[in-house]
């Protein structure tokens, strides 16, 4: 079995950054479109993408959390 690292480079915490970023202002983008009255698929499809990217930015978490979780059943 592969042996994970620990520390992450440059360009993965500048892209972790950009997910998150993002993902925020999708996420404000879509309550802004929702408040002026868009078509609920304009803005439900921006905050989609927002939390994709929200989950994007989340990514080595939520791999951390499977491996774990894959550990306690063996």
């Amino acid at each position: 079995m592969a042996r994970r690292r620990k520390e992450r480079s440059l360009g993965e915490m500048i892209s972790t950054v950009c997910f998150y970023a993002v993902g925020v202002y999708f996420v404000f983008e879509g309550a802004a479109m929702r408040s002026e009255g868009s078509e609920p698929i304009r803005y439900i499809g921006i905050w989609l993408a927002g939390l994709a990217c929200l989950f994007g930015g989340a990514r080595f978490l939520i791999a951390d959390l499977v491996a774990q979780v894959k550990a306690t059943r063996r």
